[in-house]
């Protein structure tokens, strides 16, 4: 059959199946000047052995089609439009947080209008030219650009697994190099305190300022990130011995997080209003169950932004938190193994982001280097006359 198969090459037939309103039906389904279903046929040895709908009604994606079924081994043709869309699926079939599918979202829908731009309609045609191309037009900053590259090797590989294109060209692009990171820039003492301070003056009631109040302390005792503060429940606050404890696994790693919490933190929480629209009972501290998850970190987002403008701290962002709580540990002689447990990270990230912090480190880098000046000295050069 594979050899019937490939003695059709060059022997397809591209024609229309006329509708019943066509204009042209009696003329025969040789007149391709209208817009009715392209269908193909495949003969060998004058006897017909294919006959096939193209599902097109564009001549141009027919032909392409018609080049895949005249080589069956090759891959399957597959708009970019389509390809795009049954990735968004597989990414909600596989329970990707929606904040994330927002994120693919934007990309690839830059991607979709650069290919219509350039006429490319078949995964096929997203060659490595086409893809550093699209690169170009993004304009983005190296670190954007390097995460915006893993999505494209997902989407690449995702096409190839499914043979609709042949190779995974992303994969072959080299991500930027020397990518500085982000420095870290921790809050200082007085700064977190005039931070705790705005909580009392923003909004028009005690409901918004309760509320800032219990998230602030939240983000800064736990350094959990916005998402898991917005979705905090109440029932992942427990007693143990004299002390209180909050247990969550996080949102983006899954990592479980088990922190002992101060007492004026829990008081925050025990006298943060219930949301608006909530039930008595409800679980939540901060989402009242029926808001979507997404517009709930929304509001805490705003919530924030209006704590930190009353404060007045330059460049104040939630994640600032999470610096001031893995330098304040690496300060105490904490090792990375420890933050990366208590921030839910792994050991090395808390490397890559923080060790110039610790002590203990600092201190090993100081007895090396005075080990080695130690007994070196240079004589100075006579002065001249």
């Amino acid at each position: 059959m594979n050899g019937e198969r490939a003695k059709i090459n060059r022997m397809l037939t591209i024609w229309r199946r006329h509708t019943g309103s066509c204009p042209h039906r009696r003329k025969g389904r040789n007149v391709l000047k209208c817009n009715c279903p392209l269908w193909a046929d495949g003969y060998l040895n004058g006897k017909r052995v294919l006959r096939q709908s193209l599902g097109t009604r564009d001549m141009a994606r027919a032909r392409k089609k018609a080049v895949a079924l005249e080589a069956p081994d090759a891959a399957v043709y597959k708009s970019v439009d389509d390809a795009i869309r049954a990735f968004f699926a597989h990414c909600e079939s596989d329970g990707l947080k929606a904040s994330t599918q927002i994120k693919y979202r934007n990309a690839l829908k830059q991607l979709g209008n650069f290919c219509q731009m350039r006429g490319i309609e078949d995964v096929r045609e997203l060659t490595m030219d086409n893809v550093d191309a699209f690169r170009a037009t993004r304009a983005l900053k190296p670190v954007t650009a390097a995460k915006e590259l893993q999505l494209l090797r997902q989407f690449c590989g995702f096409c190839m697994d499914r043979k609709w294109a042949p190779e995974n060209v992303a994969r072959r692009i080299k991500a930027p190099r020397n990518i500085k990171p982000n420095d870290v820039e921790p809050f200082t003492k007085g700064e977190i305190a005039l931070i705790v301070d705005a909580c009392q003056h923003i909004g028009r009631s005690s409901y918004e300022r309760l509320r800032a109040r219990a998230m602030i302390l939240t983000l800064r005792y736990t350094a959990l990130r916005l998402g898991d503060v917005a979705m905090l429940a109440r029932d992942r606050i427990s007693r143990d011995g004299d002390r209180w404890r909050v247990f969550l696994r996080t949102e983006k790693s899954g990592k479980a997080v088990f922190l002992p919490i101060p007492f004026d933190m829990k008081e925050a929480l025990d006298v943060c209003p219930m949301p608006r629209k909530g039930t008595p009972e409800g679980k939540w501290f901060f989402w009242n169950g029926i808001t979507d998850e997404l517009a709930t970190k929304g509001m805490m987002e705003r919530t924030l932004r209006a704590v930190f403008k009353k404060s007045g701290v330059q460049r104040a962002h939630a994640h600032r938190f999470r610096h001031t709580l893995a330098t304040e540990l690496l300060g105490e002689g904490a090792t990375c193994e420890d933050v990366a447990d208590i921030l839910g990270n792994s050991p090395a990230v808390i490397r890559k982001h923080y060790a110039k912090w610790s002590a203990a480190r600092q201190a090993r880098i100081d007895s090396l280097m005075e080990a080695v000046h130690a007994g070196v000295e240079y004589k100075a050069p006579e002065r001249v006359q």
